[in-house]
C-alpha cells in the first residue's frame, strides 16, 4: 500500500478515535495489559519515544524491467529479404538493420517518418532537415557545405550521392522513402516477424526495436499519479532479492483502461518510466517483473510518533498524550507527513525523548 493512500487510512483511523468530553483520555493509562482491553474494559496501552528522524512517503507499485515499449518496424523496399539482425543486437546510425535483395536499409535517427522522395526542388520541409543532420553526421558532406536547414540542395545532393555509393546503392541522388528505417536513435531489436528468403512487401512488419536504455515501465493506477513527479527517487527489488535504485523519468497524462482478467475492463492507469542509477546492477534480465517504491516526499529531521499514537479531537485537530513526570497530559499538535507507520508532529513542547501513549 502506498504511504500516501497509508496516510488516508491512517487519518481516517485516528479520526474514529473522537473524545467526548475526555472520557476515553481519563479512562486509558499506559502501561494498561497487553492484548486487547484491561481491567473494567480500558484499552491497553504502552508508551512509544518521541523521535526525531527522516521520513520517507513512498508509493509502493510493481513495474516490468527491460528496454521501453516495442515499436514495429516495416518494411518499404519490394523483393527479397536477404539478411536480418539477431535478436538483442543493438543497431546504431549509418549501420544496416536489415537487407533486401543484398541492399542494406541503414539505420538513421529522427523521429519523423519518410512519406516523400527528397531531392533537388522538392519543396522545403522538416524531413529535408533531418536528412542533412544525417549525412553531416556520417561524414558525407567532407568540405562541410551543407547548410542544416529545411532546404534541399545541390550540396545535399552531393551528400546523398556518396552515401548511396558507400552503400551500394544507384546513385541518383534522390533519397526514397524505402532507402532507411528512421528511429529516434541506436535500437535494439527485439522480436523477428520473418525470416531470410521471405518476400519483402512494402509495408510489411518486419520485426521489433526498442531503446537500448535499461528502464523499469510501470502502469500506474491513474488515481495516484498527482502524488509522483519526475525526478522521484526510485529503490527497485529485483528477481532473487537484489536491490538497485533509479529516478523517475517521466509521468504519462493520458489514461488508458487495460483489459482485466476475464475479458473485463481494469482501472485506468499512466504510464511512468523509471531510468536505472547503475543499469548493470540489473545483469540481463528483460521482461522482468520488479518491485518499486517511489520516493515522493521527505521530511529530515523531524519529531515523529506512531500515528496511533493520534487522537482525533471532538472540536477538530488531534492530540497526543505525553507522560510527563510520572502523569499524563494530553497536547495538541500539528501534523505532517505520513510514512512508514509514523506522523510528523509539532506543538505542544514536545520534544525528542518524551513518551506518547499508544494502544497496544
Amino acid at each position: 500500500m502506498s504511504a500516501r493512500l497509508t496516510r488516508r487510512l491512517a487519518v481516517a483511523a485516528a479520526a474514529g478515535v473522537v473524545l467526548c468530553g475526555a472520557a476515553w483520555w481519563t479512562g486509558a493509562r499506559a502501561g494498561g495489559q497487553a492484548g486487547g482491553e484491561g481491567e473494567g474494559g480500558e484499552v491497553a496501552t504502552t508508551t512509544a519515544e518521541v523521535a526525531r528522524r527522516t521520513l520517507r512517503a513512498q508509493e509502493e507499485v510493481d513495474g516490468t524491467l527491460g528496454y521501453g515499449e516495442a515499436r514495429a518496424v516495416a518494411n518499404q523496399r519490394q523483393g527479397t529479404i536477404t539478411a536480418l539482425p539477431a535478436e538483442g543486437a543493438v543497431v546504431t546510425r549509418g549501420k544496416a538493420l536489415y537487407r533486401v535483395d543484398g541492399k542494406p536499409v541503414p539505420l538513421l535517427y529522427g523521429r519523423l517518418p519518410a512519406w516523400r522522395a527528397l531531392s533537388a526542388g522538392v519543396d522545403d520541409g522538416p524531413d529535408v532537415r533531418q536528412l542533412e543532420q544525417n549525412l553531416v553526421a556520417l561524414g558525407y558532406d567532407p568540405d562541410r557545405v551543407i547548410t542544416v536547414d529545411h532546404h534541399f540542395t545541390w550540396a545535399t545532393r552531393a551528400a546523398v550521392r556518396r552515401w548511396q555509393e558507400a552503400n551500394g546503392l544507384e546513385e541518383t541522388g534522390t533519397f526514397a522513402p524505402g532507402d532507411a528505417v528512421w528511429q529516434p536513435g541506436p535500437v535494439r531489436v527485439g522480436q523477428l516477424e520473418v525470416a531470410v528468403g521471405d518476400s519483402a512487401r512494402p509495408g510489411s512488419k518486419l520485426l521489433e526495436v526498442t531503446g537500448t536504455e535499461r528502464q523499469v515501465l510501470v502502469d500506474l493506477e491513474a488515481s495516484r499519479q498527482p502524488y509522483v513527479r519526475a525526478g522521484d527517487r526510485v529503490d527497485l527489488e529485483l528477481p532473487g532479492g537484489r536491490t538497485t535504485s533509479g529516478r523517475v523519468a517521466s509521468v504519462g497524462k493520458v489514461a488508458t483502461v487495460p483489459a482485466g482478467d476475464g475479458g473485463g475492463d481494469g482501472d485506468p492507469t499512466v504510464e511512468l518510466v523509471v531510468t536505472l542509477d547503475d543499469p548493470k546492477a540489473t545483469g540481463r534480465l528483460d521482461q522482468a517483473p520488479v518491485g518499486a517504491s517511489i520516493t515522493t516526499e521527505v521530511r529530515e529531521g523531524v519529531l515523529a510518533v506512531p500515528v496511533n499514537a493520534l487522537l482525533a479531537l471532538a472540536e477538530g485537530g488531534y492530540a497526543v498524550e505525553v507522560e510527563r513526570q510520572g502523569r499524563l497530559e494530553l497536547v495538541g499538535v500539528e501534523t505532517g507527513l505520513f510514512a512508514d507507520g509514523q506522523v510528523e508532529v509539532e506543538g505542544g513542547g514536545l520534544r525528542a525523548g518524551d513518551r506518547v501513549v499508544v494502544p497496544v
